[in-house]
């Protein structure tokens, strides 16, 4: 496999508003998963829900994920991206809205599934589809903008949320997101109509080209640092709230905008490390320096007393400097796919192993936190985590010689 897996439309220029669609589409997505966690509180009061379902609801799209996303790449390769996309965001307004008519916590519950399987299909398919239209030179800033989709999303959905959920509660949220992504739809079915379709695989053994993809050094190796990366970031950033109101004594409201404003930094840092691939960086030392500086900030944060501004600082610089490692792990999946064909399989590999680390992380550190009775101990998954993605990145280093 050599670089013209990439693919056959890389030598034309990039279609930047196919892209931005693409990108956008994840950050609506995105905004799916936000809105749960700042909306539990009402949910669970209004359904009568104990804390275990409310951790369903929060992590039901990270085990679809983790179940379904290399076969759902392999899907795409004989749908079609834009098709699947656009089919994604339909599947996740007509669950929004679905949703909102609740009146059990099972209904939810299976409202949240759908609107899953409909956000998995966005998040594979619009890489895929960058992927495709990107020209080879542009490649690396387009996966760099791409990478930032998680965090953009979820801070804006942090910011926007309780402006509908004062007013009109948590039902008012669903149905304004389902009204928002079914729009956002027609707009880009209309706009990305002139744009190439892709050539579409015909029907062949799914298993076989699951077997190729998971079986193939680079994926395999690719998923691996994305989970490592997870696993910290969703862990340390994820409690940032609680330790906030608990720990520093802050609002909910502003607990909810200084946790927002570190999350937006994760995007600056998917933005910088695409910039930086763009401009000639090397991918293996983007991701060697971020992963260390990940279980840096994270032994301060948690490790050494400090003033709460200069925890706070350290939560920012974790943030941004992890971001290049999403830049740089997914711009990396169409070089390293094992096929031209299997470059969404690989990006399905890639969602899974991220959505595995982000399974694994927060129950992780919350239960040593609580095992110990602090957050001091923490460090030790953090900074095993932050020396294993940098292992790895010496790895990867080995295999990208190949395309020099």
């Amino acid at each position: 496999m050599t670089k013209t897996a990439l693919s056959p439309g890389h030598g034309t220029a990039t279609p930047w508003l196919a892209v931005g669609f693409a990108v956008a589409a994840g950050v609506i997505g995105a905004c799916q998963v936000g809105k749960a966690a700042i909306a539990l509180s009402a949910l669970r009061a209004d359904l009568g829900m104990g804390l275990a379902a409310a951790g369903w609801v929060l992590s039901v799209f990270n085990l679809i994920g983790v179940a379904t996303g290399m076969a759902l790449g392999v899907g795409i390769g004989r749908w079609g991206d834009r098709r699947t996309l656009l089919r994604g965001l339909a599947l996740v307004a007509a669950a929004s809205l679905a949703g909102a008519a609740s009146e059990s916590t099972a209904m939810l519950l299976a409202t949240r599934f759908v609107e899953g399987i409909g956000f998995l299909m966005v998040i594979v398919g619009a890489p895929t589809m960058i992927a495709r239209l990107s020209r080879a030179g542009d490649l690396r800033l387009a996966f760099g903008i791409w990478g930032a989709y998680m965090p953009v999303g979820q801070a804006l959905m942090i910011l926007a949320a309780p402006l509908v959920l004062v007013p009109f509660g948590w039902r008012g949220v669903w149905i304004a997101n389902a009204i928002l992504v079914a729009g956002f739809a027609l707009v880009m079915r209309r706009a990305t109509a002139g744009v190439p379709a892709a050539a579409v695989r015909p029907s062949g053994s799914v298993l076989h080209d699951m077997r190729m993809t998971i079986t193939a050094p680079g994926p395999l190796l690719l998923a691996a640092i994305f989970g490592c990366y997870s696993l910290q970031y969703l862990g340390v950033m994820g409690f940032l709230p609680t330790i906030l109101i608990e720990r520093e004594g802050f609002s909910p409201l502003a607990a909810s905008e200084l946790g927002a404003l570190a999350i937006a930094m994760n995007g600056i840092g998917n933005l910088a490390g695409g910039l930086l691939l763009q401009r000639g960086a090397v991918r293996w030392r983007l991701i060697l320096v971020a992963a260390g500086g990940m279980g840096a900030a994270g032994l301060g944060i948690f490790l050494v007393p400090l003033p709460f501004w200069v925890t706070y600082l350290l939560y920012l610089i974790f943030s941004g400097i992890s971001g290049m490692i999403p830049a740089s792990v997914l711009g990396a999946a169409p070089q390293h796919a094992p096929a031209p064909h299997l470059v969404p399989a690989t990006n399905g590999l890639l969602v899974q192993g991220s959505n595995l680390g982000q399974v694994v992380g927060p129950p992780a550190l919350g239960a040593l936190a609580a095992a110990t009775g602090s957050w001091s101990w923490s460090p030790a998954i953090v900074t095993t985590a932050s020396a294993i993605a940098m292992l790895l990145a010496v790895v990867l280093r080995r295999r990208e010689r190949r395309f020099r």
